[in-house]
């Protein structure tokens, strides 16, 4: 994904759509068995080093459909003559209405990943805000956050895997009851996984500390406080 942009067409005419739009960065007019059809692109000046500018582009189209509902969106393209170039914060600017998007259930592992993603693609589908950057968005917090060390490749290949999946074998809607539900399963997961890591760090203090390493030193190999050792009431080391 060196390039990186916003493509839209429209079978409208070209000065009554341009009106609504910021100066495009490219224009063109594409022949069809239905009549002329008006390409309008965007270039970004650089690919979004964020997952909140990936949100900005959702939100921004999100936007746009909005303004101008017979639009429809297409894969970006390589543009030759480019008259202008955006930031992703640049194009914002025209479209700054704040968007609301849910709180995700975050995965616990990479198992989680796919699944997780999933319902939050289903959840902006039936909201009327999935656009592929809102599931590339959410894939590279989900990476960061959970630390699972995907490559950015990585991410936006299961993003753009999970984005063209069948949305018609989607659930016909996703209730508030069922997201709680399944963000209370989520919570309970990861409150079970933090307690066995916990537990697999005093078992480990308790090693150390029989061969004789001091609390402080136990606590900075362990990653935890040194409070947190002393409350596990190691026993005393050995001489």
């Amino acid at each position: 994904m060196q390039n990186i942009g916003i493509t839209l067409t429209t079978e409208t005419e070209l000065d009554k759509t341009l009106w609504s739009l910021p100066p495009p960065s490219n224009t063109r007019v594409l022949t069809s068995s239905r009549g002329n059809i008006l390409e309008i692109s965007y270039y970004f000046e650089y690919l979004p080093q964020s997952w909140r500018e990936w949100q900005r582009i959702n939100s921004i189209k999100i936007q746009m459909k909005e303004l101008l509902p017979h639009i429809k969106f297409r894969e970006f393209f390589k543009i030759d003559n480019v008259e202008k170039v955006y930031t992703v914060s640049e194009l914002g600017k025209y479209y700054p209405k704040f968007i609301k998007y849910q709180k995700p259930l975050y995965p616990t592992d990479r198992d989680e990943f796919m699944r997780c993603l999933a319902l939050y693609a289903q959840r902006l589908h039936y909201e009327g805000k999935l656009y592929l950057e809102g599931v590339i968005a959410m894939a590279m917090h989900f990476n960061s956050k959970c630390r699972l060390d995907y490559s950015f490749r990585e991410v936006v290949k299961k993003a753009k895997s999970i984005y063209i999946l069948d949305r018609d074998n989607w659930k016909t809607r996703l209730s508030d009851r069922e997201l709680k539900k399944a963000h209370s399963k989520g919570g309970l997961l990861r409150v079970e996984k933090k307690r066995a890591e916990f537990a697999n760090k005093r078992d480990e203090a308790i090693t150390l500390r029989k061969d004789g390493m001091l609390l402080k030193d136990i606590a900075s190999k362990l990653c935890v406080s040194t409070k947190t050792v002393q409350r596990w009431k190691l026993p005393k080391a050995n001489n």
